[in-house]
């Protein structure tokens, strides 16, 4: 079982961490500010409760006050986009894959006051509602080997960027001017192409997909995408005729269609029936959706590849497919790494929490993560392709299990993939010492126990005394 291996094998994971702290010791000038970060980290990765306050985390590192972590987030000198080029890197190193998809998304932070930066009423989109909330656009590096969050960026509404006084109070700095969460998207998506980070496609649902400015910088780059797009969206045809794509599926034949997975599920197969649809370029394409039962609800992508990549539709739909991983990022980052449970109202102290919180999910999520079966343990090639880092050979994925009961089991099933969160309950295991207070609760425990065993013999004694006869 990887659970095992992952409690078995702490010197690996002991590595692991400690090439983060490699990636991260540049970032900080002052020894004091890169042990309260390694501190903060670990303490964000053990701390079981659902708030994640400053007081919290340092009692889970044993410091005595809250004063190294608020000073940390606040006051020390240390660059937050350092360290997220840091953590960037990290996750290239283990997770780099020249085919991998840039999953863009926004996730809400809820929130009851008005001074934490970003703050204001608008959609939740966790709720469906319009709500207090901080909005962050996220991008999620995700490959076939596992997923984490790679970039974010901090909506900052108009009421904020126009309100001198309260920019002050939250000390944004002058060059932070208002920006669209499309235009947020498009920074990021044009940062990881300059740097060279490896990846093909990129995606996102509607909100950026009827962006044609994005669309734009991921075909200047090379990279192909497959956007969801509203119902009203205008595409032309081969003929010249610009039509809605909700027009366009009433002219596909029924033939057209046919019933395809875009991937596994927690429930098996995601199966719907498909439309591939061409236009006037022949590097563009609309995909169109429907469920295969149920109302015929209709959903629609807009498609680029690049000159020169052959595309066929499995290509396509299994890019669709892989947006649901962003989501699984976000929840995992809230529930496993504290990413929106911090008591933070400046901007530094926001975006340090976040990047903070960005590496212990990276540190998880590279756990979680094991080569591909036959792939071998070697050392970085700094190319930007993934490596083993030294995992374990034998951390091979599970085999292929026979899809008929009348089918052989197969000679090597390897090990089960655990989840984030089971990886993060096995690393406190793994790598956390029993501190004074377990240790004085097991001393306790076992002078319970030997009292009452004594307590039981002398009882079963007596009972003996008066039920044998003389």
């Amino acid at each position: 079982m990887a659970a095992a291996a992952i409690v078995g094998d702490g010197g690996w994971l002991g590595r692991l961490g400690g090439e983060l702290h490699e990636f991260l010791a540049l970032v900080f000038c002052q020894a004091r500010s890169r042990l309260a970060a390694f501190a903060y980290i670990g303490a964000l990765l053990a701390e079981p409760g659902d708030r994640r306050s400053c007081w919290q985390l340092a009692e889970t590192a044993g410091h005595a006050s809250p004063r190294r972590m608020q000073a940390l987030l606040a006051e020390h000198a240390w660059e937050w986009k350092a360290a997220l080029k840091a953590v960037q890197r990290f996750i290239l190193d283990h997770l780099g894959d020249p085919g991998a998809i840039l999953v863009i998304d926004e996730t809400a932070e809820l929130k009851k006051g008005a001074m934490t930066v970003g703050v204001g009423r608008q959609h939740a989109g966790i709720t469906g509602q319009v709500e207090n909330c901080q909005t962050v656009v996220n991008c999620a590096y995700v490959t076939p080997r596992g997923h984490a969050l790679f970039d974010f960026r901090l909506y900052l509404p108009k009421a904020w960027c126009g309100d001198r006084e309260r920019r002050e109070r939250a000390g944004v700095p002058a060059e932070a001017e208002f920006a669209t969460k499309t235009e947020l998207a498009r920074d990021m998506l044009a940062g990881a192409a300059a740097a060279g980070a490896p990846f093909a496609w990129a995606a996102g649902d509607e909100v950026y997909g009827r962006s044609s400015k994005l669309r734009k910088v991921c075909e200047k780059a090379g990279k192909g995408y497959v956007f969801a797009v509203p119902s009203s969206f205008m595409a032309t045809l081969p003929s010249g005729r610009r039509v809605t794509v909700a027009f366009l599926a009433g002219l596909i034949p029924a033939r057209c269609w046919e019933t395809r997975s875009c991937g596994r599920g927690c429930k098996g197969h995601r199966d719907y029936a498909w439309a591939w649809a061409a236009t006037c370029s022949p590097s563009h394409w609309v995909l169109l959706r429907r469920p295969v039962a149920g109302p015929p609800e209709l959903a629609f992508f807009y498609c680029h590849a690049p000159a020169g990549r052959p595309v066929s539709l499995s290509v396509l739909l299994a890019v669709t497919g892989k947006r649901w991983p962003v989501e699984e990022c976000h929840q995992q980052a809230k529930g496993q790494a504290g990413f929106d449970q911090h008591q933070v109202r400046l901007w530094h102290s926001f975006h340090r929490h976040t990047v903070l919180s960005m590496c212990a999910l990276a540190l998880l999520a590279i756990a979680a993560a094991r080569p591909a079966a036959g792939t071998p343990s070697a050392q970085g090639t700094g190319d930007g392709t993934a490596r083993a880092a030294g995992q374990p050979a034998s951390w091979a994925d599970t085999g292929a299990l026979p899809s008929r009961p009348d089918r052989p089991a197969p000679t090597e099933t390897g090990m089960v993939k655990v989840s984030v969160p089971e990886t993060r309950r096995l690393l406190h295991l793994a790598t956390t010492p029993m501190t004074a207070a377990a240790r004085q609760l097991g001393y306790a425990w076992s002078a319970w126990r030997r009292k009452h065993q004594a307590r039981a013999r002398y009882h079963h004694y007596q009972t003996r005394l008066r039920t044998t006869p003389a």
